[in-house]
């Protein structure tokens, strides 16, 4: 009996062992998961891929597959799914006539991936090469839901150079065909973030005129206050207004004119609430 009991007691030390073991296991591959998880953040992600900065507007967290986001007045689409970086390299023509409401709804996008670190894939004879990084012009084509929601059609063409004159070669690379889902998917959602500015008033005839009617008005490279300012108008000063340009948040930008002897012509954007549209 009294070998029964040692035995037994025995038994209970080694599964008690065994169980401080596996704990200790756990806890150690719980803290190797805890380092190598994935970023938490759009400035996170993007710093993974050497783009730092401040995030102004992303859309982290909408689409398991990846986000977009603009950082230092340039677009990013960050392909989380396959672990890539795209910049677009023609935001005006990408987000020309896009408002939040998508009230001009759009057939399709004529964007130029510029990918960072691309390999040389099925796709490799499209666009051109900068070193490592690989431009790439895609002719995307959209469809609708049954929600009214744009998702891409499987038609995605490319061409040789940057922009080519006819697209006419199938995108055939299956992570080239995510990258063009994902900008399908994040643009609206973008914009409604007020990530990129919407809808462009044609140029007017001949020029507008325009007075400006704030104090020491910053004239910008864009049309936004994150764009590098040129120097600043004054209150009365007569503009030539070009265009006009309606953020989707509401907030209006002009391009102008003017002209001022010690400086000759400065063309920039302004903020619409300082400028009044002359008769």
């Amino acid at each position: 009996m009294t070998k029964g009991k040692d035995c037994s007691w025995l038994k209970n030390l080694s599964a008690l062992a065994v169980l401080v073991c596996m704990t200790a296991l756990f806890s150690v591959f719980s803290i190797d998961n805890t380092a190598i998880a994935a970023p938490q953040s759009a400035e996170a992600e993007l710093a993974r891929f050497g783009v730092q900065g401040a995030v102004a507007c992303s859309t982290y967290g909408h689409n398991s597959n990846g986000f977009m986001a603009r950082v230092n007045d340039r677009v990013y689409i960050v392909d989380q799914k396959n672990n890539r970086i795209a910049s677009i390299e023609n935001p005006e023509a990408v987000f020309k006539d896009l408002d939040k409401d998508n009230s001009k709804k759009k057939g399709l996008f004529i964007t130029q991936f510029l990918i960072q670190n691309d390999s040389y894939d099925k796709d490799h004879h499209y666009g051109e090469w900068r070193g490592s990084h690989h431009l790439i012009p895609m002719y995307i084509l959209v469809d609708y839901d049954a929600g009214g929601n744009m998702i891409v059609s499987e038609r995605i063409f490319s061409g040789e150079g940057v922009a080519p004159g006819h697209y006419h070669g199938d995108i055939r690379e299956p992570k080239n065909v995510d990258l063009a889902a994902l900008l399908v998917s994040e643009i609206l959602p973008f914009v409604q973030k007020g990530g990129f500015v919407g809808e462009m008033t044609p140029r007017w005839p001949g020029y507008h005129p325009g007075t400006i009617t704030g104090n020491e008005v910053d004239i910008r490279t864009g049309p936004g206050d994150n764009y590098k300012s040129l120097g600043v108008f004054f209150k009365g000063d007569h503009v030539s207004l070009l265009n006009k340009i309606t953020a989707a948040d509401a907030e209006s930008w002009y391009e102008v004119k003017y002209y001022n002897k010690q400086y000759g012509w400065i063309q920039g954007w302004v903020n619409g609430n300082y400028i009044k549209e002359n008769d």
